[in-house]
């Protein structure tokens, strides 16, 4: 890339290496093409999972565990790992009926790796922007 086509006027800056105007190369301070670029339809993408998530757990088809677990986007694996239980005993407390079944030293565990209170599980907070 040249060294017009590098600029972007960003508040996160990056340093590149690039070739200048008289053919030499040396590093230029510039801002994050992604960011300009990529950074809403990212957050448009991730309200829009949150949302449809949502209204499948109000309509019992997922538990609070799977609707938290995409909002963290953490792995099935790396969970189980984290809150200590198999990944089969896992995939059936994302279920409405596995989570009615699941202890609550165990949502514990959930919560902590979630970074939310237990009680959360249980309700969902909705606020009005």
């Amino acid at each position: 890339m040249k060294e017009e086509d590098i600029k972007v006027e960003s508040s996160h800056q990056l340093i590149l290496y690039i070739e200048k105007e008289d053919q030499t190369y040396g590093p230029v301070q510039t801002g994050s093409y992604m960011v300009k670029n990529y950074l809403d339809d990212f957050f448009a993408k991730k309200a829009k999972l949150k949302a449809i998530r949502l209204e499948e757990l109000k309509a019992g088809m997922i538990s609070p565990l799977a609707y938290y677990k995409d909002l963290v986007e953490i792995g099935e694996g790396d969970l189980a790992c984290r809150v200590g239980i198999s990944r089969r005993k896992l995939r059936f407390q994302m279920t409405p009926e596995g989570f009615s079944r699941t202890s609550v030293a165990t949502l514990e565990r959930y919560a902590t790796v979630f970074g939310i209170p237990v009680a959360q599980l249980f309700q969902v907070i909705l606020c009005e922007e």
